[in-house]
């Protein structure tokens, strides 16, 4: 049997750097041979987050689409080294590129979203065909653009007997509804709200720039949750809004975070973390409850930088309390921050062999479409 190879390559809201994936698809299965990631240094990662602003410079973003595009190029490159895989056994990359504005609600009457990491550098290279920016096609059929990662989920984790919720946790959280024994029409997905992004403001806040994050949540866990920026938190009107929905930096970033500190700035530092943790598990857990429904017991996978949270892990299992077990997505076989690369990989293989790559039901879209643009060597 012929041994097909895909490389997947993301980089989330969160914005530190390339995760990337080389995928065997041979025979229908998809199994990961190889992950890899690649940091974004220093100053790239700042330029990202000041291009990400509402009045991010056009000329920073048009030299950040090369800049990225080379890197996801190398990171690439190097993950074959490290799996001893030859790229010209690659018969294609599959990659998201850095998201700089995602605005799915029709923003002054127009629907958009914006990733950079230029396809034909990563294609230059690696010399490999490169699908990537799989947002707008979804967006032109009338959807959100996101979430994608359903598609991943079902295949990954979807069981005949056992409801599931895939619950990853980047900048942004996102979940994926799989009832037991589901098609791929009967599954939902979308995004929850913030997940990591105010937490590593805060922490970056709080150090005075000494921290990217909390690592492993632990300052997070030696806190307790202030209920007044709990129950301010809590009242945003995106956990309210029914599905499909999408949400990026534009809602829960530096805007967002800089009217945290206003207001609740006096708030000690483990406490603020515990807070931002305790409002991204119960804005996950209660809209899945809300929109979703589930009438038995479930298993909640958590995937993603915030699976490593412990503070994260524990008000999520405190919300399921009798509804549900959690679980992180390793220990059913999927590293828990390979699981979007892995998606990019599926995408570009759909893609390449003229294959949807939305779910209506979960974007919002008018139609299924084939997403991606082709970049060739």
């Amino acid at each position: 049997m012929t041994t097909t190879y895909g490389i997947g390559l993301m980089s989330g809201t969160s914005g530190d750097g390339v995760d990337a994936a080389l995928v065997d698809f041979s025979g229908g299965a998809v199994r990961v041979v190889a992950t890899r990631f690649l940091p974004y240094p220093k100053k790239l990662r700042e330029e990202v987050f000041r291009a990400s602003r509402p009045d991010g410079p056009a000329e920073l973003i048009c030299r950040l689409n090369v800049e990225l595009g080379k890197l996801f190029g190398k990171a690439a490159v190097a993950l074959c080294k490290q799996a001893k895989v030859p790229l010209k056994q690659v018969e294609f990359i599959g990659s998201h590129g850095q998201t700089i504005r995602h605005q799915p609600d029709g923003k002054n009457g127009v629907s958009s979203t914006l990733q950079i990491g230029e396809g034909s550098e990563i294609a230059a290279i690696t010399g490999r065909w490169v699908v990537s920016d799989f947002r707008p096609a979804d967006i032109a059929a009338g959807g959100c653009g996101a979430p994608l990662a359903p598609l991943a989920h079902y295949v990954l984790f979807s069981d005949k007997h056992e409801d599931r919720v895939v619950h990853n946790m980047g900048g942004i959280s996102n979940i994926t509804w799989l009832p037991a024994g589901a098609g791929i029409g009967g599954i939902a997905g979308f995004d929850t709200g913030p997940a990591n992004m105010p937490l590593d403001m805060a922490s970056a806040h709080f150090s005075k720039g000494k921290r990217a994050y909390d690592k492993n949540g632990a300052l997070a866990m030696k806190g307790t949750v202030d209920k007044k920026m709990y129950a301010h938190c809590m009242a945003h009107p995106f956990f309210k809004k029914k599905p499909p929905k999408s949400t990026g930096r534009e809602a829960f970033g530096p805007l967002y975070f800089a009217g945290l500190l206003k207001k609740f700035g006096a708030v000690k530092e483990s406490d603020f973390l515990r807070t931002l943790a305790a409002v991204a598990a119960s804005s996950a857990v209660d809209q899945v409850f809300s929109f979703c429904k589930p009438k038995r017991a479930l298993r909640w996978i958590v995937c993603g930088g915030g699976a490593f949270n412990k503070a994260l892990l524990y008000e999520i299992r405190a919300r399921l309390a009798g509804r549900g077990a959690l679980t992180v997505s390793s220990q059913l076989g999927c590293g828990e921050k390979d699981i979007e690369a892995v998606l990019m990989a599926a995408l570009a293989y759909r893609t390449l062999n003229g294959l949807h790559g939305n779910i209506p039901k979960v974007t919002g879209a008018e139609r299924t479409a084939i997403l991606g643009k082709i970049s060739i060597p």
